[in-house]
């Protein structure tokens, strides 16, 4: 189902009968009544890129009010792209760098969710296709990483994780292949739950973790390794292409 409504997406917003407006909004805003639109462009018009202190405490004061939820001081850089917001909510005391992407797109998913003390820093993605990203107090999220979630495959990053820069979280399943006859895209995707990041890992740059993985609290993956199944070890250490345990912290 969540592969047909994907595929319904695409469709809709690639159709050339479809109006301009109509792309758009299914795009960037979901399903937000005209007033927040208006006030959601004129906010991020005129605020997304002005530097300096005054952008800061700018966008500060009025991106809380585009945000589905937005606590107490949330720091958001120049250049940020929001999609979706309604579905976006954000905790206390969080930096989101310049140039990053929060898109909660989808239209029964319940989006992104950012917990207390969180650093997204320069260049995340974080993107849903009918999705959910949950991303834990107090972790810190390096520069030009991707977290990606689509339909069942929510992405769970627990509390105090070190994700370092360029890493990539694939909560996207694979396609099927099998029919030479039909393009692959249109083939349908093999969801495999998600993935499970649980409290105070430390994954290295580079890593890519794929779809239906689960890893246990405590544990280090070195950088550069491919996560493709679970690491039921508490406080292990592995790295590798796939990534193999190596031994534990203690």
């Amino acid at each position: 189902m969540n592969v047909l409504k994907n595929e319904k997406i695409h469709k809709d917003v690639t159709d050339e009968k479809t109006s301009n407006l109509y792309k758009y909004r299914s795009i960037y805003w979901g399903n937000i009544g005209l007033w927040k639109i208006i006030k959601f462009e004129i906010i991020t018009t005129l605020l997304c890129n002005i530097p300096g202190a005054l952008g800061l405490m700018l966008r500060k004061i009025f991106y809380r009010k585009i945000i589905g939820r937005s606590g107490k001081n949330v720091v958001f850089g120049r250049g940020i792209t929001i999609r979706h917001p309604s579905k976006i909510t954000i905790g206390n005391n969080v930096i989101i760098e310049d140039n990053c992407v929060l898109d909660a797109k989808g239209s029964t998913n319940d989006g992104i969710c950012i917990g207390d003390k969180v650093i997204v820093s320069r260049n995340v993605v974080l993107s849903c296709k009918n999705g959910l990203i949950k991303i834990g107090n107090d972790t810190v999220i390096g520069i030009n990483c991707t977290i990606h979630s689509v339909g069942k495959s929510k992405v769970i990053v627990g509390k105090d994780v070190l994700i370092s820069a360029y890493v990539y979280l694939i909560g996207g399943g694979t396609y099927h292949f099998d029919n030479p006859d039909k393009p692959i895209r249109e083939q349908g995707l093999d969801l495999k739950g998600g993935i499970t990041i649980e409290d105070n890992v430390w994954l290295g740059s580079s890593v890519n973790v794929m779809d239906g993985v689960t890893i246990k609290s405590g544990s280090i993956i070195g950088a550069c390794s491919l996560v493709a199944k679970d690491i039921d070890k508490e406080n292990s250490i592995q790295i590798g292409v796939p990534a193999r345990f190596i031994k534990k912290r203690f």
